[in-house]
């Protein structure tokens, strides 16, 4: 917006649109720096641990319900550590539910392709645990499926409202995410996960608090539903 203004700690933004190469068409992310040149030079983390963020539905976290100003707030108050924060966006209703529910090839691209570009522009850690990847809905299911499925490379999760019924709408089923945990084919074990399900939420509510009520991740239930529950 021409006449928004200034997003101080936001030093360097870049807004990409990535050609189609293993995801299903063109993809649109943002990335930035938060903190940089602002923190004091005691604090400051050197480019190559810089913890990385990843928000899934992008657009939404950019253009609809911006983060910055928080996020840059929150990173001068020494309350959030300077990191590189990465916007990926679901382009529209039909990609996001192709591309956000337990795609495998979503997450390669992203590896593969996608975090190196952004690691050329703005350098970070490869730990995990200074790796977080945060989505609702489906996102929040994305989020979960990317931290079991790569915990050598996303170690952190947080999860709002996840969609653990899918791909069985009518909440009958265990779910692909369910299933996989109940035959061993992945472990929470290692992983820090915060999950956050709304008790208006019913089938989201029951997964969420059926796949996880015996493990030793956080959560937190509250009343109301989501803006962006698919």
């Amino acid at each position: 917006m021409p006449q928004a203004p200034a997003q101080p700690g936001w030093d360097r933004l870049m807004r990409h649109i990535l050609p189609p190469v293993a995801l299903s068409g063109a993809a649109r992310v943002w990335a930035t720096i938060a903190g940089s040149g602002s923190t004091p030079p005691a604090r400051l983390s050197t480019r190559q641990t810089r913890p990385l963020a990843i928000l899934l539905d992008g657009q939404f976290w950019a253009e609809s319900m911006p983060v910055w100003s928080p996020l840059a707030a929150l990173t001068r108050e020494g309350r959030l550590p300077p990191a590189v924060y990465l916007l990926i966006d679901a382009i529209d209703n039909q990609r996001r539910g192709v591309e956000l529910p337990c795609h495998r090839d979503f997450w390669l691209a992203v590896q593969e392709e996608l975090l190196p570009l952004v690691h050329g522009y703005a350098p970070f850690s490869d730990r995990p645990d200074r790796t977080v990847v945060a989505g609702q809905s489906f996102g929040g299911l994305a989020a979960m499926f990317a931290a079991l499925n790569w915990p050598q490379r996303f170690g952190c999760v947080l999860s709002q409202s996840g969609s653990y019924w899918w791909p069985h709408r009518d909440g009958r089923g265990t779910g692909f995410i369910g299933e996989q945990l109940r035959q061993g084919e992945v472990s929470a074990a290692g992983l820090r996960v915060w999950l956050e399900a709304g008790q208006r939420e019913p089938i989201i509510f029951a997964r969420t608090r059926c796949y996880w009520r015996n493990s030793p991740q956080h959560s937190r239930r509250f009343s109301g539903v989501r803006l962006t529950a698919a």
